[in-house]
């Protein structure tokens, strides 16, 4: 994902692999994830693209899992960027804090530069009682965040999903406004959703909508975390949840978005459907 100012952008996507050396669990075939990754490898190597991303639950549980998920990505000719899923924190507390350097992330959030675009790479575990070791204030906030949440009888309320800290809502903002005085229009990619409404959404969605509200710049807001996938239009932006590549034990699911000024293409395989949308302008 260079510099230079293309006219468009083209990046591999896949979500929820969830590999785990373990039997298959109703619909979810933990390691048939290595195949399906090498797989997506394979046809993202065949293409001319920008990078590729994956939205996060690269593991199930087990430390040692990365090392096996990892060796499939290894092979691929573009560099891969990651985010954060709660299930890639299904770990003994003591390996918790290694997990996004073992992803190569110096930062659990960032923005990449690309061309047009600003991708906005979201750390929706930031606040979560699993992300943390259990006795950690960070844990114990994230906890009593959550009983809060329930209490008012939220359907998101729900311990696998989290909530974006102030902190990073801030740097959410104000990377949308540089990008902005750079004539870049903002790209969002985060392991859970926000739109449409759902179980699975992020803690504090509302907040998150509200950045992408005040900022017409950013155009669309890419996931995973909801294996069924999901999709959605609010305030003319396009919110695309992809299904989950654990799933089923005989069908993959990745995809290819190419990002131009005025709309997305969405080239999806195996499960994933493909879409052609607008992009917001201005």
């Amino acid at each position: 994902m260079g510099a230079s100012r293309a006219p468009k952008l083209r990046l591999g996507l896949v979500a929820d692999p969830q590999f785990a050396d373990i039997e298959s669990s109703k619909t979810r075939f933990y390691r048939k994830s290595i195949g399906k990754l090498a797989e997506a490898v394979e046809h993202f190597n065949g293409l001319d693209l920008d990078g590729c991303v994956n939205l996060g639950d690269l593991i199930d549980r087990h430390w040692e899992s990365f090392d096996e998920v990892l060796k499939p990505l290894s092979r691929s000719r573009h560099k891969f960027r990651h985010l954060l899923g709660n299930h890639d924190f299904e770990l003994p507390d003591e390996f918790k804090a290694r997990v996004p350097r073992r992803l190569g992330l110096k930062n659990r959030y960032y923005s990449v530069r690309a061309g047009a675009f600003c991708l906005v790479m979201l750390d929706t575990t930031d606040i979560s009682p699993y992300s943390h070791p259990k006795d950690s204030k960070e844990s114990i906030a994230a906890t009593a965040e959550l009983h809060r949440l329930a209490a008012t009888g939220a359907a998101n309320a729900q311990s696998w999903n989290g909530a974006v800290g102030e902190r990073q809502l801030a740097w959410f903002e104000d990377t949308c406004r540089q990008a902005a005085a750079s004539k870049r229009k903002v790209v969002v990619f985060a392991h859970h959703p926000v739109f449409p409404r759902d179980n699975h959404n992020e803690w504090n969605a509302e907040a998150l909508l509200g950045v992408v509200e005040r900022n017409r710049n950013v155009v669309a807001w890419i996931n995973g975390h909801n294996h069924a996938g999901s999709f959605g239009v609010h305030e003319g932006v396009p919110f695309i949840t992809l299904k989950g590549m654990v799933e089923t034990g005989d069908t993959n699911a990745f995809a290819v978005v190419t990002l131009h000024p005025d709309r997305l293409e969405l080239v999806g395989h195996g499960r994933e459907p493909s879409r052609e949308l607008a992009l917001r302008q201005g």
